[in-house]
């Protein structure tokens, strides 16, 4: 049976696998690299390089290939699995779209962190800020959500109060084909050189990153919309998205924080990332609610806005659907966003963070 526009289905099954995904990717990037997957703390400290015309080695390589396995998934996700990845966009207001990307930007700067960094990374660290961050950005996000769609009624939906309907059967051609290549990545990756891993790995984990993102349903942003419409019409698939993710990348969290003390990653001469934990409590609220209402207004956030960037630049040509071209405009204004933050804040330092702030310190800053 067909749904209305903009409702989706609960797709335990999809999401689950998608999450496990995620999840493998960042326990990947940690244990290989000592890296944590953050996708704003990698974008953007990765384009801030770019305007400093920053050597591409070390960490800044790192960036680059991580970034181009994430666009590589996400035509993977286009050719094999677009019509679920990648359906038709909301149809909000082209300046909603652009004002959601400019709440999105900043507030994962100034928060040093969004649904990755805090969520599948920082929670299962047991840090203070993330434990803090993300119940906040959840609460305005579902707040927004309320807003917009129910007392304002801008979204146009009108559904009625319900649980979305169950997907079955669960559309497991893409999750499962997704999963078995992503295990077979990871295996190859440990099973390399150092010479090649140090390439192959941040590469593998991009894709990986999003073939989770595609086969979860985190590219839709109808369906993050309907996961936050707690009061209205939910589907609460997302939420397995964070939790299978967080089963799978929480034990190489835990691992590595016992590790770290007497080992390193896998990778010779890498060390774990180690952002601090607790602290600078006002900007990391400031931003989190900016990133919630920015999350809200359009369903996106910066891995997610990342991976659909060009598809969503395809699909907009070939079906001719302007809201498509909203989300790709949205990606975009992310990336100024974060950059045009992290200018004032380098420059203002301690005016804006309450303490000083060196380009070092805040590509390591996060959850």
């Amino acid at each position: 049976m067909s749904l209305p526009f903009g409702a989706t289905r609960f797709t335990p099954i999809e999401s689950s696998l998608g999450g496990m995904m995620i999840g493998a990717s960042a326990a990947m990037a940690y244990l290989i690299d000592g890296k944590i997957t953050g996708i704003s703390g990698i974008m953007g400290p990765f384009f801030r390089g770019v305007t400093k015309c920053d050597p591409v080695k070390d960490g800044q390589l790192w960036k680059l290939l991580f970034l181009t396995g994430l666009f590589l998934g996400g035509l993977v996700d286009l050719a094999l699995n677009w019509d679920f990845s990648f359906p038709h966009a909301p149809p909000l207001h082209a300046v909603r779209y652009l004002l959601a990307g400019v709440a999105v930007g900043i507030g994962t700067r100034v928060g040093k962190g969004c649904t990755s960094g805090h969520g599948i990374c920082g929670l299962p660290r047991f840090s203070l800020r993330s434990w803090i961050s993300v119940p906040t950005f959840m609460a305005v996000a579902a707040a927004t959500v309320a807003i917009t769609r129910h007392a304002l009624k801008m979204d146009g939906t009108g559904f009625s109060p319900q649980i979305a309907q169950l997907q079955w059967p669960p559309r497991w051609e893409f999750p499962v084909g997704a999963f078995l290549g992503s295990l077979s990545l990871i295996a190859l990756t440990v099973l390399l050189p150092d010479r090649f891993k140090v390439f192959v790995s941040p590469l593998s984990s991009g894709l990986i990153f999003a073939f989770g993102l595609g086969a979860s349903g985190m590219t839709n942003p109808s369906k993050v919309l309907n996961f936050l419409d707690f009061g209205g019409y939910w589907d609460p698939s997302l939420a397995f998205v964070m939790g299978c993710g967080i089963c799978v990348s929480g034990p190489a969290f835990i691992l590595a924080e016992q590790l770290g003390k007497v080992s390193t990653p896998l990778i010779e001469g890498c060390k774990f990332e180690n952002p601090p934990k607790k602290g600078n409590y006002v900007p990391l609220v400031i931003g989190a609610s900016l990133f919630g209402l920015g999350w809200g207004l359009c369903g996106l956030c910066p891995g997610p806005a990342l991976v659909a960037l060009v598809p969503k630049i395809v699909t907009g040509i070939w079906r001719t659907w302007q809201p498509d071209f909203g989300v790709a405009a949205a990606a975009l204004v992310i990336c100024i966003a974060w950059l045009t933050t992290d200018r004032l804040i380098l420059h203002f330092g301690s005016r804006v963070t309450s303490s000083p702030v060196t380009p070092a310190s805040t590509e390591k800053a996060g959850p």
